[in-house]
């Protein structure tokens, strides 16, 4: 390792001669300079550890200008040689802030030894000011901050990057405290680990926590803490705190794409579920009805060719209304469909749903009855609201008991109207109610005349309506009935 140098700006050359022997014994390198601008050079140059200059080389004194810029430039420790005892020169030296200061008679001894303390102390906090700024680069790359907790009282004194990290001044971090910086509940955790910390219960603490911003806004933060102590022994809490709110945010969006992603998986079983069950199924009655009429239709009575005809009805109606729905809920699903809101009467769906299921409605002896004449203009989807109206009067026929009643009706509820279907027929359970919506949990019972059911109407029904700003509600009593009612917008 090369020696240290030591650069030697003093105009005695007897004190040169001295200094430069004891120096060299203590394996430093001098190098002399006097003129300033060969100081200036030589440091440039030969990168010295320390600069010893006197304050004679100049008539004014002091050469402050020189040191000055010395400081400046090069960062360089100074120690001041004085040939004058006068407290004015050591006055002006110490507004400098040399490594040392010196007057005559001069001690050889002290001074190497000054300069030995002068470049280990300089080095020292070049160190430390070095380890702060990569310190400081790291926690603001981190976007973070730091703080000291006062154990007494709790009052916070954080760095200048923690208060900009949600907009405020250190002064207004320290005024404010952590019980106005953090919703309540948020604070009585963490202050439940500081005490925790202090109780020796834990060495330290980690805790995600939400933080009211200065604009009011909430961020999310974690803090990170442990005990420590300062110069005097004083027992103080020292923590970081980082902004997390991307991390949250980014988290909450996974959680909800997860959660999709999981009710789409779910929707795919079901829709597979559908297909390769319900579906085939009704196609399975179709050929077995068909087949028994093609094979023994000569054997057969009338009456029995009439109840398998009746039979092949039911089953192609139900296969129909399973596909129209398949249909309008995978369309719902990938996106592929298009609305068209216009103005329309809701007379008009009723009466023509209704005479789509006249032949389920004789054949039942349902007494339909129609409250009101439904004269209410709508603005919405038309092939939509019919969809999801159709099936929810398809269910009051289906589980209507034979000779029941089923009342359909409109009436207007501040701006938007509703349609109720009510029936007097075999109602829902109360732990099947929370199951009709869901696709993930399937949910159908047949009907009071056998009607089969993928339990899929009332969800499509519902998804129908939530494209056209609508909703659906309902209320069922086993063996009393049930009544659905459907809202949506009136014509603006």
């Amino acid at each position: 390792m090369d020696p240290e140098i030591v650069l030697i700006a003093i105009s005695d050359n007897d004190l040169i001669n001295i200094l430069e022997k004891e120096l060299t014994a203590k394996k430093y390198n001098a190098l002399i300079a006097k003129p300033e601008q060969e100081i200036i050079d030589f440091i440039a140059l030969k990168k010295p550890s320390i600069l010893i200059l006197d304050t004679s080389l100049n008539e004014s004194g002091l050469r402050a200008e020189l040191a000055v810029k010395v400081k400046k430039i090069f960062d360089l420790p100074i120690i001041f040689l004085s040939d004058s005892p006068e407290e004015k020169i050591f006055e002006q030296a110490r507004l400098i802030n040399p490594a040392a200061f010196f007057s005559k008679p001069f001690d050889i001894k002290n001074i190497v030894r000054a300069i030995d303390l002068g470049i280990s102390n300089h080095r020292f906090h070049k160190d430390i000011a070095d380890i702060k700024s990569k310190y400081e680069l790291i926690i603001k790359a981190a976007n973070s901050g730091v703080y000291e907790i006062d154990p007494a009282t709790f009052e916070i004194d954080g760095d200048e990057q923690l208060a900009e990290l949600f907009g405020y001044t250190k002064a207004e971090v320290k005024e404010l405290g952590w019980a106005s910086l953090m919703p309540i509940e948020d604070y009585n955790k963490k202050k439940e680990l500081l005490n925790n910390l202090l109780q020796g219960k834990i060495e330290s603490y980690s805790i995600e926590h939400r933080v009211i911003k200065k604009n009011g806004g909430i961020a999310w933060a974690v803090s990170c803490g442990s005990l420590s102590k300062d110069f005097d022994g004083k027992i103080k809490i020292v923590g970081t705190l980082s902004d997390i709110t991307e991390r949250k945010n980014a988290e909450e969006k996974l959680k909800k794409y997860s959660e999709e992603l999981k009710q789409s998986n779910s929707a795919k079983d079901k829709f597979f579920s559908i297909i390769s069950h319900d579906l085939r199924n009704p196609f399975n009655s179709l050929l077995g009805f068909s087949e028994l009429l093609a094979n023994n239709i000569e054997d057969l009575t009338e009456q029995e060719i009439k109840d398998s005809a009746k039979s092949l009805n039911r089953t192609a109606n139900h296969l129909f209304n399973l596909l129209t729905n398949l249909l309008e809920w995978s369309r719902l699903q990938t996106g592929n469909f298009s609305m068209e809101k216009t103005d329309f009467s809701l007379s008009t769906i009723i009466n023509y749903i209704l005479d789509v299921y006249s032949s389920p409605i004789s054949e039942k002896k349902i007494n339909i009855i129609k409250e009101t004449n439904c004269e209410i203009n709508l603005f919405a989807d038309r092939n939509m609201v019919e969809a999801a109206i159709r099936n929810i009067i398809f269910n009051a026929i289906k589980y209507s008991n034979i000779g029941g009643t089923v009342k359909v009706g409109c009436r207007t509820n501040d701006n938007k109207a509703e349609v109720y279907v009510e029936d007097n027929g075999v109602g829902i359970a109360i732990e099947d109610q929370e199951r009709l919506f869901k696709i993930d949990r399937q949910f159908s019972t047949e009907g009071t005349n056998c009607e089969k059911g993928t339990g899929f109407g009332l969800l499509l029904a519902k998804e129908l309506l939530g494209k056209n700003d609508g909703s659906i509600k309902f209320t069922s009593t086993i063996n009393v009935g049930s009544t659905f009612i459907i809202s949506l917008p009136l014509t603006k």
